[in-house]
């Protein structure tokens, strides 16, 4: 019964895929037998690809291209005894008991009485977590007071390796619910939120793509919902701030172009390739659509049109000291571009492009120890904030006994343009925390923000107090 149904289940799998080539690919093709395509007076003449898509829809042509390479090549490796291997995992892993839930977990909901490693070790991933961030500013801005942000994340991942053999084929989604208020925009009146987890409060689907990983991870393809943000400008340092002109990317993107970040992402496909250890490229375009990030669509505009056009981005990193070089003391020294294709506001009038380049360098200088340095330069005739910087340096290990915590120091500076007319200056942040991990699923790090200039204007300096919490449910 169980090898029928397998069996059964492999049959339907390969129908499927050939009705989505029939379905989907008649549409470009015009593929005589597909059923878009079979009451068209064109299809009975086989007609041609359409040369005007790729110059009409770059972003559907390229997403579909990787989408189609990333399904089909693994397809192509694959031979007659797949069916006897997906036998093989479904008798060895499915028909298993449940193994002993430990009493230790590394998440905060523990094992599932062991069926969470019931679940992983037949390729499927589920995780979520919780953060808040809670501070409050007792001087300085336009007002006092507290403010809580909070925001929910939930990941399910598929390793299609271990659910049906297909080395490399990935799965992802991930759904974000964010609730609370903004200490910045109620309380202190400044430009970069003191708060990280606040943005987009409501429940949104975010990522939502496939990826293939070819020649032991050297060549990475994704293609479907991604975020730019964790795709280039990044780094995990980052992460060990709560002001957002830090955490996730250098936040002046933000202001200046439509980029997409958790928890809003876009259409996109991306290409990493790593030819040696020292060196990994990374290449990618998405949909810039200011539009489809509103809160009442919660993630689900899938239109493919545009407000902005395109963003075309490439990212270069020298990687030192790390794959077989891999030493106490790693760098990454990063060089990006971008260039976002339309209706990017001009000051003096009329639109145009908007390009982009950056530097975002960290290096180890002592064990534990690893200072960075993030620098962003755009035109100033379109762009509120034409040059801005981070600079910082964390503290990993800092107490022996305490290996997994952590201490950050940083400053952020965000120079306005002039070419406005608001006569606004600069604003600056600097942030001091210390990154508490209470155990494996529990991280509390109590937060100290100074914010100098906020806006650019005469508001009065404001100094915030507060703590970032962390569960990994």
């Amino acid at each position: 019964m169980r090898g029928s149904l397998q069996s059964n289940g492999s049959s339907i799998f390969w129908i499927t895929l050939a009705d989505f080539r029939f379905r989907f690919l008649g549409q470009y093709t015009g593929c005589r037998y597909c059923p878009r395509n079979l009451n068209r007076k064109s299809a009975q003449k086989n007609p041609k690809i359409d040369r005007t898509l790729l110059c009409r829809h770059p972003l559907k042509f390229l997403f579909l291209a990787l989408l189609l390479f990333g399904i089909t090549l693994p397809l192509c490796a694959q031979d007659l005894r797949n069916e006897q291997r997906d036998q093989q995992i479904f008798n060895e892993q499915w028909t298993r008991m449940p193994p002993t839930p430990t009493a230790k977990s590394k998440y905060m909901t523990g094992n599932w009485d062991g069926w969470r490693d019931v679940l992983e070790k037949n390729g499927v991933f589920v995780t979520s977590s919780f953060t808040t961030d809670m501070l409050g500013n007792p001087v300085g801005g336009v007002a006092r007071g507290f403010s809580y942000a909070g925001s929910f994340g939930l990941n399910l991942g598929v390793d299609f390796n271990k659910v049906c053999g297909w080395t490399g084929f990935e799965f992802f989604t991930s759904y974000v619910w964010r609730t609370g208020t903004s200490l910045s925009r109620t309380k202190i009146g400044n430009q970069f939120p003191v708060q990280q987890v606040f943005g987009s409060q409501t429940v949104k689907l975010n990522e939502l793509y496939f990826k293939e990983s070819l020649f032991n991870k050297r060549l990475c393809l994704k293609a479907g919902r991604l975020d730019l943000g964790n795709d280039f400008l990044a780094s995990p340092l980052y992460g060990r701030y709560v002001n957002n002109a830090f955490d996730g990317n250098p936040i002046s993107v933000f202001f200046n172009d439509v980029i997409s970040a958790y928890p809003n992402a876009t259409w996109g496909a991306y290409l990493r390739l790593q030819p040696i250890d020292l060196i990994s490229a990374k290449f990618a375009v998405y949909n810039a659509n200011s539009k489809i990030h509103l809160n009442k669509y919660h993630g689900f505009n899938f239109t493919f049109s545009s407000t902005n056009g395109v963003i075309w981005i490439t990212e270069w990193t020298l990687l030192v000291n790390q794959g077989a070089q891999l030493s106490d003391y790693p760098g990454n020294y990063k060089v990006g571009a971008f260039y976002q294709t339309a209706n990017t506001q001009i000051f003096s009038g009329g639109v145009g492009g908007d390009p982009c380049y950056y530097f975002l360098f960290d290096q180890a200088i002592a064990k534990g120890i690893t200072p960075f340095v993030a620098m962003l330069f755009q035109p100033k005739d379109r762009n509120l904030f034409p040059f801005f910087y981070t600079a910082g340096v964390v503290f990993n290990g800092i107490f022996p006994h305490r290996p997994e915590d952590a201490l950050a120091l940083g400053m952020a500076y965000g120079k306005y343009s002039h070419e406005t007319g608001t006569h606004q200056n600069f604003e600056s942040i600097l942030e001091l925390n210390y990154w508490f991990q209470v155990n494996e699923w529990c991280q509390v790090a109590p937060d100290a923000q100074l914010i100098l200039h906020p806006k650019g204007t005469d508001i009065p300096n404001a100094f915030c107090l507060g703590a970032q919490i962390g569960f990994l449910l």
